[in-house]
C-alpha cells in the first residue's frame, strides 16, 4: 500500500491542528529529538485573506472549505429551534474563524476546576500559561486612557508569546461611550484580575503591526512547519485510534488510522497519541474507537474497550441574547458596509496602510455583572428565594452534583462573581435567524448598536454522541440550552440590565430617541418578557467546552489531571472538551493556556520515557 508518511513510526501523533493542535506542534518539536506528526482534516490557509483580514471573519461561515458547519438539534428551551456551530476546518481550527476578542476566566472558576480533583488547573497555577502564549500591544495614549487600559502588567499579561493581543489604535467614540455608561453606574471592571465586575475593554487576537489575524496556524504553526522533526498531514480525516489492551497496565494507544482522499492509512505511535479535535471531534473519535458507552458502541457495531459513558456528555456553551438598538444619523457603525464605495475605501486603506475598519475584530467592549443587579437592587432574601426554587438545597444523589451545585450557589449569591456578562458590537444583529451569516447580515436599512448578554456559567448540560460507525457521519449534538431553569431566569435577567443600560448616559445620547429594535422592533419591558425574548432569539457565542471533562471518572470525568484518557496509558485529550465548567468569557484563552500547560506535561512524560 502506498504511504504518505515520513516515517514507519513517531513518538507523538496529534490528531487535529486547530487552536491546540498548533500549540502543541510547535512546543513539541522544540527537542529534536521528538518526531510528531500533526493530521488536521482542513487545509493549511494561514494565506486566505478571509482568514487573515480581522474584518472579515463573518465570510468563513457556512463554507464547508473553512467551517465545520455543525447544527445542533432542536433545544426545547428554544421553542425547539437548532443552532449553528461554526468550527473551523483549517490549520490553526477556530482561532482562524473567531472574533477574536480575548477575554480572560474568573478566580473562582479555575480554582474550581482545580477543586474537581485536578490539582494545579487553579488560578494561580494556570497564570504562567497564560502570560507564556501572548504578547500584549498597548494602544495610543489617548485610547489606553480613554477605554480606562490601565491593567496590562497584571498576573495573567504575556510580552513574549507567539500570540498577539492588541487593542483599538483609534479611538472609536462609542467604546468610550460605552466605559463612561459603566462607570455612570459606578462600575469598572478589569477583565484579566479574575474577580472585578463591570465594564472594560478587551484585546483582540491581531498584529497591530500587519493588521493581520494572529492565531495558532500563522503564529504557532507557521514558524515551525519546516523543523524536520515535524509531518503534516492535511485534508487527512481520522477514522480511530488503534488501542491495544494490556491487562492490568491499561489500555495502549499504537497508533492511528486516518483518510486522504479515500484511502486510508495507519501512522504508528511510539509514546503518545494525543486528541486535538475539538469539542464536538475528541469524543467522536474516542466513541469510534470504542471508548464511551458499552451500550452506544454495541448499538454501531464497535468493539467497546473501555466502558465510560461519561464521553461526549457535560457540554456546556455560553448563550446569548440581546436587542440592536437604532443610533443617530451621524453616528457610524459596521451597517456602513451596505455601501460599496464605503468598502472599496476601507479596502484601499488596508492594502496601503494595514489600518483602517478592516483591521478591526468583532468586538472590544465588554462587562461582567453580578446577578445582583443595577436596576432593582435585590436584598438577600429574594436572592434566597431563587436558590430555593430552582436549587434546592436537599442532599444532592452524587458527589457531582454536590460540587456543582455548590459552585452555582456561590456565583448566583457573591456580588463579586459574575454569572452574567455583555458585549456591544457596532452593528445590528438578528439571533432569531438560524444562518449565521443572516444572523450578522445588514438586513435592515438603518444603522444599530447591540448589546448581547451571556450566560457566563451555564448551569445547563448537553451532550454529543456519535450515530454512525463512520467518521465522515457528522455527531449528534444536543446542548439543551435553558433546560436549567436558572439559566432562563438569569438570561432574562441580563436582556432587562441590558435594557436598562440603554438609558444611561453617555451610551444613551448615541441612541435615536424613538428609534427602531431588532428585531421585529420589540419591546423588553419585564422579566416574563425578557425570559420570552432570550427563548426566541438567543443564540451561541460558539464556545462549546466540557465533553471530554478533566474530573474523575465518579465526577463523570474522560481524562485525568493530566489530560490522559481514564483507563489508558498514553492516549490524551487536549482541547477545550476537558473543561469542567465553562470559563465565564470567551473561551480562546483559556485554551491557548491548557494547551501550554499540556505540552509541558507531555514534554515531561517524553523526557522521563
Amino acid at each position: 500500500m502506498s504511504t504518505i508518511l515520513n516515517h514507519s513510526s513517531y513518538d507523538v501523533i496529534i490528531c487535529g491542528g486547530g487552536t491546540a493542535g498548533c500549540v502543541l506542534a510547535a512546543r513539541l518539536t522544540e527537542d529534536p529529538n521528538t518526531t510528531v506528526l500533526m493530521l488536521e482534516a482542513g487545509e493549511d490557509a494561514n494565506d486566505d485573506p478571509r482568514i487573515t483580514t480581522p474584518a472579515l471573519f463573518a465570510s468563513l461561515y457556512d463554507d464547508p472549505q473553512r467551517d465545520w458547519m455543525l447544527l445542533s438539534e432542536p433545544s426545547p428551551g428554544l421553542h425547539d429551534r437548532k443552532l449553528h456551530h461554526p468550527r473551523g476546518k483549517c490549520i490553526g481550527g477556530s482561532s482562524a474563524i473567531n472574533l477574536m476578542a480575548m477575554v480572560y476566566p474568573s478566580k473562582t472558576g479555575l480554582d474550581t476546576w482545580a477543586e474537581l480533583g485536578n490539582p494545579g488547573w487553579d488560578w494561580k497555577s494556570m497564570a504562567p500559561y497564560f502570560r507564556k502564549f501572548q504578547t500584549h500591544v498597548k494602544p495610543s495614549k489617548n485610547v489606553e486612557e480613554a477605554l480606562g487600559i490601565d491593567y496590562l502588567d497584571g498576573e495573567f499579561t504575556g510580552t513574549d508569546g507567539p500570540i498577539k493581543a492588541s487593542f483599538p489604535q483609534t479611538l472609536d467614540p462609542l467604546q468610550k461611550a460605552w466605559i463612561d455608561s459603566w462607570k455612570t453606574l459606578q462600575r469598572s471592571g478589569n477583565p484579566i484580575d479574575g474577580v472585578g465586575n463591570g465594564g472594560f475593554a478587551v484585546p483582540a487576537s491581531i498584529d497591530v503591526e500587519t493588521g493581520r489575524r494572529s492565531f495558532a496556524g500563522t503564529e504557532y504553526w507557521g514558524p515551525v512547519k519546516g523543523r524536520g522533526n515535524l509531518q503534516t498531514v492535511t485534508g487527512a480525516l481520522v477514522e480511530r485510534v488503534e488501542l491495544e489492551e494490556k491487562g492490568s497496565g491499561g489500555v495502549e494507544a499504537t497508533g492511528v488510522v486516518f483518510s486522504v482522499a479515500g484511502e486510508r492509512y495507519v501512522a504508528k505511535a511510539r509514546s503518545e497519541v494525543i486528541l486535538c479535535a475539538g469539542v464536538f471531534g475528541s469524543p467522536q473519535i474516542l466513541e469510534l474507537s470504542g471508548i464511551g458507552s458499552a451500550e452506544l458502541c454495541k448499538s454501531l457495531g464497535i468493539k467497546n474497550v473501555i466502558d465510560n459513558p461519561n464521553v461526549g456528555e457535560n457540554l456546556q456553551d455560553h448563550l446569548m441574547a440581546g436587542p440592536s438598538w437604532e443610533v443617530n444619523d451621524t453616528v457610524q457603525t459596521a451597517d456602513q458596509f451596505r455601501d460599496p464605495s464605503v468598502i472599496q475605501s476601507a479596502m484601499e486603506k488596508y492594502q496601503t496602510t494595514s489600518r483602517g475598519p478592516l483591521a478591526n475584530g468583532g468586538g472590544h467592549q465588554f462587562a461582567y455583572c453580578p446577578l445582583v443587579d443595577f436596576i432593582t437592587p435585590e436584598p438577600k432574601e429574594t436572592l434566597s428565594e431563587l436558590l430555593s426554587k430552582h436549587l434546592p438545597s436537599s442532599t444532592s444523589s452524587s458527589k457531582k452534583e454536590e460540587v456543582h451545585n455548590a459552585y452555582i450557589r456561590k456565583i448566583i449569591s457573591s456580588p463579586d462573581e459574575t454569572p452574567l456578562a455583555m458585549c456591544m458590537i457596532t452593528v445590528q444583529f438578528h439571533g432569531d435567524r438560524e444562518n449565521v451569516k443572516d444572523k450578522m447580515s445588514l438586513l435592515a436599512p438603518e444603522n444599530y448598536i447591540t448589546c448581547l448578554t451571556q450566560l457566563s456559567h451555564p448551569f445547563s448540560r448537553g451532550n454529543t454522541h456519535i450515530t454512525s460507525a463512520s467518521a465522515s457521519v457528522k455527531p449528534l449534538i444536543k446542548p439543551n440550552y435553558l433546560s436549567h431553569p436558572l439559566d432562563a431566569e438569569i438570561l432574562g435577567r441580563g436582556i432587562l440590565q441590558a435594557e436598562y443600560l440603554s438609558t444611561v448616559e453617555p451610551l444613551r445620547s448615541f441612541l435615536k430617541s424613538g428609534g427602531k429594535r431588532l428585531p421585529d422592533d420589540r419591546k423588553i419591558d419585564s422579566l416574563e418578557e425578557a425570559i420570552e425574548f432570550g427563548r426566541s432569539c438567543a443564540t451561541s457565542n460558539y464556545h462549546p467546552c466540557g465533553t471530554c471533562t478533566m474530573m474523575p471518572v465518579e465526577l463523570g470525568g474522560v481524562v485525568n489531571e493530566r489530560l490522559v484518557v481514564h483507563g489508558t496509558r498514553n492516549l490524551r485529550v487536549v482541547d477545550a472538551s476537558v473543561f469542567p465548567i465553562e470559563p465565564r468569557g470567551n473561551i480562546m484563552t483559556s485554551v491557548y493556556a491548557a494547551a501550554e500547560k499540556g505540552a509541558e506535561m507531555i514534554g515531561e512524560d517524553l523526557r522521563r520515557g
